[in-house]
């Protein structure tokens, strides 16, 4: 921390997502903080004999390139680093610090066979009264399972597991430390000790020691390593343990102070929920597959993870395979022209989950479950994007059952905020005000967690204040008529 807070601040966040990552200067001075991207990047998943890898190496050189640009520009201001990333992956280390092999990516196939296997043994009820964590495929839990059932050499001969953006400030400071948001993803923690869970540490097999103690979110690491410095061209900063898991950074920039607004972080995942100040781990909240996430001072985010504009990245990435126009802006644009709720899919249908040829498995959903099957890629964009808000209505009306409150809105934050066709959507289908706040907001709760490790804020709520003022927020109010109770109807038969 430097103990000198006048004249501007500069905050170096690095937030890698599941389709791009970022490199953003959040400058501090005279109460206003601005964003200023100095790099983007792409995050490709590679496959290779048969799995999915993250070239998290190649990664790693475009994180550097972009704090050395950030440094270029601001100098001495800068401060400190903060690295915020996806959950559930990680990096095997030996004893000596060195990783053993490229992280595998959440989608790959390998937990299969896992899932049933480890809830049948463990049993679900357990498993979530342990970890209070929604039961998805890619969970680190299964893949920890997916590594000890195929006897992996590289897992086999791990000294210390770290996940993604700790092992990104490990590579920075050389030191290995676990933060509790992303360590909280895992499905291995528990949310109401603290601890990680021991009989899901012992039914894998695993030692405490290989995950780590924990650190909380805001921990000042230490400086940059000298190849570090000499690599970004300043040796005199310092890397702090931000909320790792992006969801945890997103949640810390709400926009206003709204106690019964819901929280919508849009993106390549919809994530829907509500802050919570303990867990809530009961059977009802298990059955309805919401997670406990810890976040900074230790809330709760209680949410449901739903499959997000992943959708229309898929889809995009065939049109364009195929020579098709496929810009973003000529999509929703071309959508917005399409006459509303004409066909409708359950967004988080599993053949969704994976990769390839995206237009044709909408196309089979909609054949098989008696919808109209959309024809042109605005129509299918249409399709997507009238789903999304009616699955958003669906887990809203869930949350609020789940919480005991009457909610009064919504709040979108995160760069699926940018398409204001789905936030109006959105609005027309819960029947209440969307607010859109920050579309970095990853990026700004990334940097508030620096500014209070640096004392520039005392706290979250103190960090929440000075910060809101910065960024202007939207209103979309419901139309009538869009979505009726009919719609709501149709749409709850594809998802039962």
């Amino acid at each position: 921390m430097k103990s000198d807070l006048t004249g501007p601040r500069v905050y170096i966040a690095v937030d890698l997502g599941a389709t791009s990552g970022r490199v953003i200067a959040g400058v501090w001075e005279e109460g206003e903080l601005k964003l200023v991207e100095k790099h983007r990047f792409e995050t490709p998943s590679v496959q290779l004999r048969g799995r999915w890898y993250w070239d998290f190496l190649s990664l790693y050189s475009e994180i550097l390139y972009g704090i050395r640009t950030a440094v270029d520009v601001y100098g001495a201001a800068a401060v400190s680093i903060g690295v915020d990333t996806w959950g559930v992956d990680y990096g095997l280390l030996d004893e000596k610090g060195e990783l053993l092999a490229n992280p595998v990516c959440y989608r790959d196939s390998r937990t299969n066979k896992i899932v049933s296997a480890l809830t049948e043994k463990l049993g679900k009820d357990l498993i979530y009264s342990e970890t209070g964590i929604q039961f998805m495929f890619f969970n680190t839990l299964f893949q920890m399972g997916a590594e000890v059932a195929e006897g992996r050499t590289a897992f086999k001969s791990a000294k210390r597991i770290l996940f993604l953006p700790d092992l990104v400030n490990y590579w920075l400071c050389e030191v290995q430390a676990t933060e509790r948001s992303i360590a909280s993803t895992s499905q291995m923690l528990n949310p109401h000790t603290g601890m990680w869970s021991e009989p899901i540490l012992a039914e894998l097999g695993i030692d405490a020691d290989l995950l780590g103690s924990i650190v909380e979110p805001g921990t000042l690491l230490g400086p940059v390593t000298n190849e570090v410095g000499e690599a970004i061209g300043m040796a005199n900063i310092s890397v702090t343990a931000v909320a790792g898991h992006d969801t945890g950074s997103a949640f810390m920039a709400l926009p206003e102070v709204q106690p019964n607004y819901g929280v919508l972080s849009s993106g390549t995942w919809s994530i829907l929920g509500f802050e919570l100040d303990e867990p809530n781990t009961s059977a009802a909240a298990a059955a309805a597959g919401f997670s406990n996430e810890v976040g900074y001072e230790g809330t709760i985010r209680f949410l449901k993870n739903i499959c997000g504009l992943w959708l229309l990245e898929e889809c995009r990435r065939s049109w364009l395979a195929n020579g098709e126009e496929a810009s973003y802006e000529t999509i929703v644009e071309a959508a917005a022209n399409c006459d509303p709720m004409v066909s409708l899919i359950d967004p988080d249908y599993e053949a969704f989950a994976t990769a390839g040829n995206m237009p044709e498995k909408i196309r089979e959903f909609c054949r098989t479950h008696d919808e109209p099957e959309p024809k042109t890629s605005a129509q299918l964009a249409r399709c997507i994007f009238d789903s999304l808000a009616l699955k958003y209505d669906y887990v809203f009306s869930v949350l609020e059952k789940l919480t005991g409150k009457k909610l009064e809105g919504l709040f979108i934050l995160g760069g699926g905020s940018r398409n204001d066709l789905v936030n109006q959507l959105a609005a027309d289908a819960l029947g209440l005000p969307v607010v859109v706040g920050a579309a970095e907001a990853t990026a700004v709760g990334n940097v508030m967690a620096q500014m209070i490790a640096d004392g520039a804020a005392k706290d979250l709520a103190d960090a929440r204040t000075k910060v809101a003022p910065s960024f202007s927020t939207q209103r979309f109010m419901p139309r009538a008529g869009v979505v009726n109770d009919s719609i709501k109807k149709r749409f709850s038969r594809l998802i039962d």
